[in-house]
């Protein structure tokens, strides 16, 4: 997705759902503090991490039946962090993300977006 169309989805998202009602009165739900801290985190240390070797990229494509892997693993990632923010949030509150701690899932990941697909870009196909 590119970065203007991540703006409008973030901009339509913010003016639909900025509040959440709870208890009879309007508040907005946001991501705790130690949460967005450790997905930031787990980022950090993906991109620290050493890659995998490049050998293991057509069992990939095979077992998930894709056929770019880059993209494949960038998403995959993507999700992971998505899941894990969602699992914290289950463990704590009992609850699912809201759309506005959905939202900011991503607006975590974006600054370290360039670095990922780069990170990702590894496992290209080299061309010969």
């Amino acid at each position: 997705m590119c970065r203007h169309s991540f703006r409008v989805l973030y901009a339509l998202a913010i003016m639909d759902n900025f509040f959440c009602q709870s208890c009879d009165s309007w508040q907005h739900m946001t991501l705790d503090k130690d949460i967005r801290n450790i997905v930031e985190t787990v980022i950090e240390n993906d991109l620290a991490a050493p890659k995998v070797p490049k050998r293991r990229v057509p069992k990939l494509k095979r077992t998930w039946r894709c056929d770019n892997a880059p993209d494949f693993l960038y998403g995959h990632r993507i999700g992971y962090y998505k899941g894990l923010a969602e699992g914290i949030m289950l463990e704590r509150r009992g609850r699912q993300l809201t759309k506005d701690e959905d939202i900011e899932i991503f607006e975590i990941v974006e600054p370290y977006a360039r670095g990922l697909r780069k990170y990702f870009a590894y496992y290209k196909n080299e061309i010969r």
